[in-house]
């Protein structure tokens, strides 16, 4: 059977110029962007400035609407992003309440098994009263290791990241690294994120080696906006007839 398809663009562009306004010369903020995403498979996105960072992430967030060629989400998928997850915190409340809420699992699944939180929690060295501090009193490094927690705890299946990967230490580096080698849903990166993939290419180096490639499909956009596909290694779906 078909992996399910959860995003399908074809010919894709977003301009900031009114219909009314295109020509030939029309200055496109993403264009020509064609992708089929299937559940499982991830793909990183190369921006050459902020702007054409933030029409896609607004694109795939239903914020915006393509103003040629098509988007379409399948029903029911619901994208998370790295950011939603920090901003939805009670910075008011501790991790331990933080945690309580539906959004995350109880024992999540991390490194092929389910594994309790406070074991994950041990991981990233989230122990002791630092647990029981209100999020607004937690450090930066601190923080930002709760942030990559709440990623691996969460009942999602398809995540956008960004915000968080420049962020990352050596700990929850190589705690997002083991958790996503394990993670059965899409992951969409926005950025070349040069520390993160230094990381990826560190681990293997010394023999940890990833189980499966770090992304299915790469896509530049360049400084004019049109997608240009730098690597696909997405495998053939075929019914089974």
């Amino acid at each position: 059977m078909n992996n399910k398809l959860l995003i399908s663009c074809r010919n894709m562009g977003y301009s900031a110029t009114s219909a009314e306004d295109f020509s030939s010369e029309t200055m496109w903020d993403i264009c020509k962007l064609n992708l089929d995403l299937h559940a499982g498979e991830r793909v990183c996105f190369h921006f050459q400035n902020e702007e054409q960072k933030n029409v896609l992430w607004r694109l795939f967030e239903r914020k915006l609407k393509p103003k040629t060629g098509s988007l379409r989400i399948s029903a029911n998928t619901h994208f998370h992003s790295d950011q939603g997850l920090l901003d939805g915190l009670d910075k008011g409340s501790s991790m331990q309440e933080n945690l309580q809420s539906r959004l995350f699992e109880e024992r999540p699944w991390f490194g092929g098994k389910r594994k309790t939180m406070d074991t994950l929690m041990y991981r990233l060295g989230l122990i002791g009263r630092i647990q029981h501090l209100n999020v607004n009193d937690l450090s930066d490094q601190h923080l930002t290791r709760f942030w990559t927690l709440m990623l691996a705890a969460a009942k999602t299946r398809v995540f956008m990241l960004d915000r968080l990967l420049p962020l990352l230490d050596e700990t929850s580096m190589s705690f997002l690294l083991e958790w996503m080698e394990s993670f059965p849903g899409s992951i969409i990166v926005f950025g070349e994120h040069a520390d993160f993939l230094n990381a990826v290419e560190s681990r293997q180096d010394k023999q940890m080696v990833l189980s499966r490639s770090l992304f299915d499909l790469v896509i530049s956009f360049t400084r004019y906006g049109e997608a240009k596909t730098l690597i696909n290694n997405q495998k053939k779906f075929i019914d089974d007839k």
